[in-house]
């Protein structure tokens, strides 16, 4: 079935990886006024298998999330470091990545509707 291909598996894991990350930037925006906040961060890649397919690709097997605390140092008294600019930027960031991602599921999906709804017309 086209839904259970890799890159439509791999698309929806990135959906879900971005949805996280948003999450995070999120909460760090939310406690901007929070004493003593470190903000946190989220990074994912995808790791690739070490076997190539039919056309010489590499094929991702998963997608790897790692979240850490920015422990670096706050320029605020509070000890609290969330740059706002720079969760603003990344949430923007975020926000595009998925919308892209989103839409082109989307599109594939009513791709699949079409054939599926006029094959032996």
């Amino acid at each position: 079935m086209v839904l259970n291909n890799k890159h439509f598996k791999t698309v929806q894991a990135s959906v879900d990886a971005l949805w996280l990350k948003q999450r995070v930037i999120s909460n760090n925006i939310a406690n901007i006024d929070t004493p003593n906040f470190k903000a946190s961060e989220v990074s994912f890649r995808h790791v690739l298998n070490t076997k190539t397919n039919d056309q010489g690709e590499r094929e991702v097997s998963k997608i790897q999330i790692d979240i850490t605390k920015n422990d670096s140092l706050s320029l605020r008294l509070d000890g609290n470091n969330v740059d706002l600019e720079k969760e603003q930027l990344a949430l923007w960031e975020t926000y595009a990545h998925y919308s892209f991602l989103t839409q082109n599921m989307s599109k594939s999906i009513s791709n699949l509707r079409y054939v599926i709804n006029n094959t032996g017309k």
